[in-house]
């Protein structure tokens, strides 16, 4: 049994006793240990806890509970220390054992011996494990003519690990430079023209892509554990920007100790003397030697370089090594050519120097080759699939017998010396290279079509770190493989075998809208993918994402590969210069072709070669060559990195792919609690696929399944689904002996999350049921504080204050409890929110949250506490601090640009001015917000601003303009159908109209209020039917007669229309007031009509008033009651 993370470190038990360490996890040996335990009754919990910081920590925790006193021993083959909390183990490559527990714990002879008393006990095994990387801890930086004196200064140091050379490049333009196109650009943005953005970035790129370079450099630099940096230069600052300067800039070798050779004039004495101790046994070469093969006779022997004239070649030939494993480098006069020597040595390799090749020809017959496969594909066209055009494809281009690529094999042979051929021989081969495709190397006695070659053709030491670094780096609990694909690689996705034998990636197929350039940015970034394939090009053979194409100088712009995956790209583009982006922002390898291949072929030779790199864990090199694809499909594609570079390689084989699964829909949840729709929908897709995969494979006895049944629960948006992972996950923790905290901690998340359901749906008293039931949990709740504030506000929206302060209240002590400051303010906030008419207590609240949003830094609650605080200073009558903190407020939410708040801060001092009878100010806020709710374009928002506007020019005594203000507020709102805000502002416009003397806008309000009426909730309606009655009597008394006319004629048609009996209530008593004001504007008010009346008031329970109006006639009412009909006296 093997107990552990998934990956991770486990501990094998045998015979329910600990007998080994397994520490794959960084690719060490098991750690042997023995356990003995003379207790014979009795029980045993066993727990184990992981932790990742850069070094591996794993626990195993053994609880027992003994009815006698027993011996607990480990035999540890290593010295043993006692500490003052238990005993340690100093092990070989960086790992360590400590013992601990609540008994004391003895060191003896060959381990470590507890004395377990009766009852309960506990004992702690910990294992830590460190990476170890095969990199010295020096790096040599130098200037590319610089060879000679790189190669004396890596020769002084110890030759058992790579040292780094970095051969520094200018930057393809000055700082200076950068900076005025990246300002160019940045205006250019914020124009909104796509077309000139994506130009200007692309000016960018060259200086961009440099400096990702130098980003990704120093960051491995430092993870292989490089402390010192010798420099045999004085470069400029801006030579080693590591940081885009537009960003604050940083320096690559920032934190390294310097050493500065650059004016030694014996260069071996000064460097062995700053790197080394004692007296060296130099290796005398003369001046014009080549240094390539200089420093590698000089690792092979472990002897330095001194120069010397007069004195003899190195004996490379000599000490060349013989193996099945070749380095070929051109020589290019470059300190380049160093860092393939000492990987050579490095590997054991056999090195090959050659003079760099012409690439001229070579670059010409390859785009005649790109040409003619082009248009033989078009030829053959649509009639022929699959395999069949393969064939058909083969036979287009080998008419005549010949060989398809003779001319290819012909060029590229041309370039690389018969003897050099004769050197790599049968031998697996990496090539440090301009750019010269190897595989083409074809001649009478050598055939490298079927050889594996890893091609190095750009910045070689970032090639070899991030090799090295990826052996010793720990190994992540799951792998991951993106597919951008048009759908072929899912159709021909039918392994041809399901032996997986350990090494667990799971495929995440994008297609369509989901295969997106934020698909790859995020994914690649959030999850560890160990390889990303892309199937999806377009006419011009570009990378298409999210049906555009991704153009090659976007990559060192958008992308980042934290995980180091190989990237395999079937669009055709050139495979030196976008393998080279692709490898400055992470990738380990990349797999390019040198001409386009139909998608469909490509998906065929893409599911084989998958296969190799992860069930099979071969070499990409090797993995694309020998593939049995019909018609040399294969070898349109080269591998860029070393011959070795390959995916994580998992010997250990002790995690099951139940467990794998498992662990990689952990790390999917992970990312999708960062992520949005689409992603959400894609994660949990893949999530739910794993999850049934593990329950075939059985894991389903295990707490992590249950974990991954709640990840998956938290979100799904199907109430079916959620009720069957409810009821899974229930059996489950029911049928798992798990201890109290774990058990109970997975159940107050099971709460939490169907409580978060039944909110999301309305259902709040079934949210607040789970709810109580996850906080009665206690500390087994993840976050208590934040669950008892989400009660807290469905408890003020249940009308029950008291009991939302108390969850309040407990989510504020809780949060002090554990620490938590983000949750300790936005507990203040709530209380703050529940203090209601206290002002004193919400304003010590409001002050008390912007101090700890200060001490957070969170300057958009600093803004929000501040308007509290604006807000409840005017309340308590406090105008000066009132305007102090509502300025505070307005600038903040300015800073953060967050519009809508500040127009809320806005329209809060503009009442605090009115409220100080300053007008003037008023008025101009209330201008402001006006203007801000225009840009924002939020209707409710921009009518409550004029509703403002309009109160505060009635307190100045401008009635028609005030008017106008409110008449465009009601309108507005009316328009959009925001009801209940339209009848709360009704009022205003009627006061309005009555103080500018304007019997339209009276009409105005009648005609909104009708509407409103028609709509509107019988609350809202109720208050609104007598004001417009009001309205319209008041119209009637104040206007023209015409006025009135078409006023009544205009009410009738928008409000009143239709069937008398299909009317609601409150649209029927409407259209009755209008048939009697009808009947009293004609003088036909009779009995029937007074009846009429009485028993609109009786039913309106007096409100409207139509009988005694009516009984004066018109008139007599009418200020104009129009021609032949006066006002009686």
């Amino acid at each position: 049994m093997d107990l552990g993370a998934p990956h991770g470190i486990r501990f094998r038990f045998e015979a329910g006793l600990l007998r080994a360490v397994l520490l794959d996890v960084h690719r060490k040996a098991p750690l042997v240990v023995s356990e003995h335990l003379t207790a014979e009754a009795g029980a045993r919990d066993l727990v184990v806890d992981e932790s990742r910081d850069g070094r591996v920590r794993a626990v195993l925790r053994q609880r027992f509970d003994l009815p006698a006193p027993a011996e607990w021993r480990l035999k540890v083959d290593a010295p043993a220390t006692e500490t003052g909390g238990g005993v340690a183990f100093a092990l070989p490559d960086a790992v360590s054992l400590h013992v601990s527990g609540s008994a004391p714990c003895a060191a003896v002879h060959d381990g470590v011996s507890v004395a377990l008393p009766a009852g309960e006990s506990e004992l702690r095994v910990t294992v830590t494990s460190a990476p170890v990387f095969d990199v010295a801890d020096t790096v040599v930086v130098c200037r590319p003519d610089q060879v000679r004196e790189a190669a004396v200064v890596v020769s002084c140091l110890p030759a058992d690990r790579f040292t780094p050379v970095v051969a520094l490049q200018s930057p393809p333009m000055s700082e200076a430079d950068y900076l005025a196109r990246h300002a160019e650009y940045t205006a250019g943005r914020a124009l909104g023209d796509p077309d000139e953005t994506s130009r200007l970035r692309a000016g960018l790129t060259p200086y961009r892509s440099w400096l990702r370079h130098h980003e990704l450099l120093g960051e491995l630099l430092l993870k292989v554990g490089v402390r010192r940096a010798v420099f045999l230069c004085d470069p400029e600052p801006e030579e080693l920007n590591a940081i885009d300067p537009a960003d604050g800039g940083g320096r690559l070798f920032d934190g390294l100790d310097a050493v500065h050779l650059s004016q030694s004039p014996n260069l071996t004495s000064a460097a062995w003397q700053a790197l080394r101790d004692g007296e060296p046994e130099t290796l005398d070469v003369p001046p014009e030697c080549d240094f390539t093969a200089a420093l590698f006779t000089s690792l092979r022997l472990g002897r330095p370089l001194r120069v010397v004239d007069g004195a003899s070649p190195p004996p490379f030939d000599a000490h060349n090594p013989e193996g099945d494993e070749a380095v070929l480098v051109e020589d290019t006069g470059t300190a380049d050519t160093l860092v393939a020597a000492a990987y050579a040595h490095h590997r054991g390799a056999r090195l090959v120097i050659t003079p760099p090749p012409d690439l001229t020809d070579v670059q010409r017959i390859v785009a005649e080759e790109q040409e003619r496969v082009t248009a033989a594909a078009r030829a053959i066209g649509d009639a022929v699939k699959g395999i069949g055009f393969v064939e058909a494809l083969w036979r287009y281009l080998s008419t005549g017998d010949h060989d398809p690529y003779a001319a290819v094999e012909a060029v590229v042979t041309a370039q690389v010396p018969a003897e050099a051929v004769a050197q790599v021989g049968e031998r697996r081969l990496t090539a440090f290279t301009t750019g010269l495709p190897y595989p083409f190397v074809h001649s009478g006695d050598a055939n490298w079509t079927r050889k594996p070659i890893g091609h190095v053709v750009a910045d070689p030491t970032l090639v070899v770190l991030t090799e090295l670094y990826g052996t010793g780096v720990e190994r992540q609990p799951g792998a991951f493989s993106l597919v951008f694909d048009n759908g072929s690689y899912r159709a021909a996705d039918v392994p041809e075998s399901t032996d997986r034998v350990g090494h667990f990636t799971h495929a995440i197929v994008l297609s369509g809208a989901d295969a997106s350039l934020e698909a790859l940015c995020d994914l690649a970034e959030d999850l560890p993918v160990e390889l990303v394939f892309f199937n999806t090009h377009g006419p011009d053979d570009g990378i298409v994402l999210g049906g555009r194409e991704l153009p090659d100088w976007s990559v060192p712009h958008w992308l980042s590969l934290p995980h180091r995956p190989i990237v395999f790209n079937n669009s055709c583009r050139s495979w030196t210069g976008l393998g080279r982006e692709f490898v400055r922002v992470g990738a380990r390898g990349y797999i390019g072709t040198l001409w386009s291949i139909p998608s469909n072929l490509a998906a065929g030779f893409a599911r084989t070669v998958v296969r190799r790199l992860t069930t099979g864990e071969a070499p990409a090199a090797h993995a694309v060559v020998n593939t049995g694809t019909p018609g040399g499909v294969e070898r349109s594609y080269l591998y860029v990195g070393t011959v070795n570079g390959r995916l994580d390689e998992w010997r250990d084989r002790s995690t099951t792919d139940g467990e794998a699964a498992l662990a990689e829909c952990e790390l999917l949840a992970a990312a999708a609690r960062d992520c949005e729709e689409p992603l959400i929908r894609v994660l949990h897709r893949e999530i739910t696929a794993l999850r049934t995969a593990a329950e075939r494979a059985g894991a389903t006895d295990t707490p992590s399944y249950v974990d991954v049944l709640l990840d998956e629960l938290a979100l799904t948006r199907d109430d079916a689904e959620a009720a069957a992972l409810v009821a899974k996950a229930e059996t489950a923790l029911a049928e798992l002996a798990l201890p109290d905290g774990e058990a109970g901690r997975r159940w107050a998340l099971r709460y939490e999350l169907t409580g978060y359901r039944h909110e999301e749906r309305g259902e709040y008293t079934a949210a607040l049921a789970d709810f109580e039931r996850c906080v009665g949990r206690g500390d087994a709740c993840r976050d208590r504080a934040g669950v008892l504030l989400r009660m807290a506000r469905l408890l003020v929206d249940r009308d029950r204050p008291e009991q939302a302060r108390q969850a309040a209240l407990e989510a504020h002590d809780a949060s002090l409890a554990n620490g938590s400051r983000a949750r300790l303010m936005e507990a203040i906030g709530v209380l703050g929110e529940l203090s209601g008419d206290d002002h004193a207590t919400a304003l010590r609240y409001a002050v008390e949250g912007h101090d700890l949003a200060v001490e957070l830094d969170d300057r958009p609650r600093q803004a929000r506490f501040k308007l509290e605080e604006c807000v409840r200073h005017r309340e308590a009558g406090d105008l000066a601090a009132a305007v102090e903190a509502g300025l505070h407020a307005v600038e903040l939410f300015r800073a953060e640009h967050d519009d809508r708040a500040e127009l809320a801060a806005v329209r809060e001092l503009g009442a605090c001015h009115r409220d100080l009878g300053d007008l003037e100010t008023a008025q101009h806020y209330a201008t402001v917000a006006v203007a801000l709710a225009e840009r924002l374009g939020v209707p409710a928002d921009l009518a409550s601003c004029h509703d403002d506007l309009g109160r505060v020019l009635t307190a100045r005594g401008d009635h028609p303009k005030a008017l106008e203000h409110y008449r465009h507020a009601v309108e507005l709102l009316v328009a959009k159908g925001e009801w209940e805000q339209g009848a709360a502002l009704l009022p205003d416009l009627a006061v309005g109209a009555v103080r500018a003397g304007d019997p339209e806008a009276l009409w105005t309000t009648a005609l909104s209020g009708g509407l409103i009426c028609e709509i509107a909730s019988r609350s809202t309606w109720a208050s609104v039917l007598p004001l417009v009655v009001d309205c319209m009597k008041r119209a009637i008394e104040t206007g023209p007669l015409e006025l009135t006319q078409r006023g009544m004629t205009d009410f009738a048609h928008a409000v009143t229309t239709g069937n008398r009996d299909d009317m609601p209530f409150q649209v029927g008593v409407l259209a009755d007031v209008v048939v009697v004001l009808l009947a009293w504007l004609m003088d036909r008010v009779d009995h029937g009509i007074t009846g009429f009346a009485k028993e609109l008031d009786r039913t309106t329970g007096g409100v409207l008033d139509l009988a005694e109006y009516i009984s004066v006639p018109f008139s007599d009412r009418a200020r104009n009651p129009g021609q032949g009909r006066s006002r009686r006296a």
